[in-house]
């Protein structure tokens, strides 16, 4: 078998087999015991350091610089760690590394809590696939439906197999002799009875003044941050857990069973239980459905593209209707497709074959309809951010239909492009500066005559992204109530800096955009 030897403990050499011998390696590799060499023991102590981060310097109220800094730390470790162990960066996980640099820089650049929301759990699951990618531990050596398969393990079979690995390599420095041993089993009494302890002083604070007396002047000469260093600590435990148990188990091989690519085709195989005949049937009867709904429906639905609206509606009813019918019928047919490829014994390819692409057809057609239902909407009314959204998730939809239907008629790795697709789609949309763009296009729509008014909700939504916009037409406008409601907008402060004794933040939640929000406020 061909592979690199990378050094171990006590005469025992772990092999770094490379990604195409990887499905017979893991087939015939047995559990490795927990034998830690160095570089294990000191990135066990580097892990718990990474998960006092995680709580100190992640803010989930902000979501700033801390998660930039606390993601090029964690980076950082985990490149250093499998370079002692001989594993280098392919260009597949260089590639990820790239994306994973521009997920976590976005927090530092822009604001708005939504699409950063979205952007913490894609920079989440990225790292973990980053992990896969680096220690080539994926069941296939390429992207493909495959995927699905390495995630789940990833995300959830490797971390908790080797969920005890980071103490244990920890527990090796302090059982050597028994100070240590009663140095670290005082450690761990006082860390886990902690919130006990803390319990414990709020009540005797409460019930008694003299001891909150003292209490006061200990907290003279002692951080008013200790408690939450000491929370941060506590509950950083599990997370450096989590982390070592799957960089150790990526590293090591650990807690991957007999899982191969054959294995996982046989179990496949086994769902495929439905006859042609009753899946075919099932197919072409909503099949059908769909095409009757459509000739029935064809003036309202196609009446967007000629820009005109059907009777005793207003343009939100027709727009939100279409909406809400794309996601209906788009998750249908996803179901559908997916089961079907999953349950169908597929005697017959080719009919298989034509009844999903007639499904990808409907859908496609209904996804255009309701693209020009909101195109004509956000016309009529401006942009918000769910109208943003919707677009950019009816964009993501086509995208998707678009690569099963091609699918249907040539061989491709569809599941690359699809990956790779949603990938840029979503760093476009939050390097997008979905904000700031509303405002603009709204303020600018405005101050050209060809939008009625500024709805002052919709702008006290938006973040300090739209200030530097918003300011603009502060600046410009003669019209005094329209003045005071961009004042009032501007002057808003992100939820995230109030407190009672006032407004503050700190390196943390720092991000661009909200600094030069400030700066903007300052003049006001």
């Amino acid at each position: 078998m061909n592979g690199e030897l990378s050094g171990g403990k006590n005469g025992i050499v772990y092999e770094r087999v490379d990604p195409p011998q990887m499905t017979a390696y893991l087939s015939a590799r047995k559990p490795l015991p927990m034998n830690f060499s160095t570089a294990d023991i000191v990135f066990s102590f580097l892990m718990l350091l990474c998960g006092f981060f995680y709580w100190n310097f992640i803010q989930i109220v902000s979501l700033g610089l801390g998660v930039t800094l606390f993601t090029a730390v964690l980076c950082t470790a985990t490149i250093v760690y499998f370079h002692a162990a001989g594993i280098r960066q392919s260009r597949e996980s260089l590639a990820f590394l790239g994306v994973i640099i521009l997920s976590a820089a976005n927090f530092t650049l822009f604001d708005g809590i939504p699409v950063k929301a979205f952007n913490f759990i894609f920079l989440s699951g990225c790292f973990v696939y980053w992990i896969c990618l680096t220690a080539g531990t994926r069941l296939d050596h390429k992207i493909s439906p495959y995927i699905l398969n390495d995630m789940l393990r990833q995300l959830f079979v490797i971390p908790f197999a080797n969920f005890a690995c980071c103490l244990s390599g920890v527990k090796q420095v302090f059982m050597k002799n028994k100070k240590g041993k009663g140095l670290l089993s005082g450690f761990l009494g006082v860390l886990l009875f902690l919130p006990v302890l803390i319990l414990v002083s709020t009540l005797l604070i409460n019930a008694d003044a003299a001891f909150e007396s003292l209490v006061n002047r200990l907290q003279i000469s002692v951080s008013e941050y200790v408690l939450e260093y000491f929370r941060d600590i506590f509950l950083g435990v599990p997370v450096a857990c989590y982390l070592y148990g799957l960089i150790y188990g990526n590293r090591y091989r650990r807690g991957f069973g007999g899982i191969t690519l054959e294995s996982v085709d046989v179990r496949m195989r086994a769902f495929r239980f439905a006859p042609d005949a009753m899946v075919y049937a099932a197919l072409t009867a909503l099949n059908l459905i769909y095409l009757t709904f459509f000739l029935a429906q064809a003036g309202y639905l196609f009446s967007a593209f000629q820009d005109s609206l059907p009777q005793s509606m207003t343009y939100a009813e027709y727009a939100r209707r279409g909406f809400f019918e794309l996601c209906a019928v788009a998750a249908i047919n996803l179901a559908v497709i997916a089961a079907v490829h999953l349950i169908a014994k597929r005697d017959r390819v080719k009919i298989l074959k034509g009844e999903t692409a007639a499904l990808c057809l409907f859908t496609i057609a209904l996804i255009a309809t309701a693209m020009s239902k909101m195109a004509m909407y956000i016309d009529y009314y401006g942009l918000t951010r769910l109208r943003v959204y919707a677009s950019w998730f009816m964009v993501m939809l086509l995208l998707l239909f678009v690569i099963i239907l091609v699918r249907q008629f040539r061989s491709f790795q569809g599941t690359r492009i699809a990956a790779a697709g949603c990938i840029c789609l979503f760093l476009a949309l939050t390097y997008g500066n979905v904000d700031g763009m509303i405002a603009k296009y709204n303020t600018d729509r405005y101050q050209a005559g060809t939008l009625e008014s500024l709805d002052p909700d919709v702008m006290s939504e938006l973040s300090d992204a739209a200030v530097p916009y918003l300011y603009d037409l502060y600046q410009e406008t003669s019209e005094v109530e329209l003045k005071n409601d961009i004042r009032e907008v501007i002057m808003q402060r992100p939820v995230w800096e109030y407190n009672q004794t006032g407004y503050q933040n700190s390196f943390r939640d720092f991000n661009l955009q909200t600094y030069k929000a400030d700066t903007i406020r300052s003049k006001i």
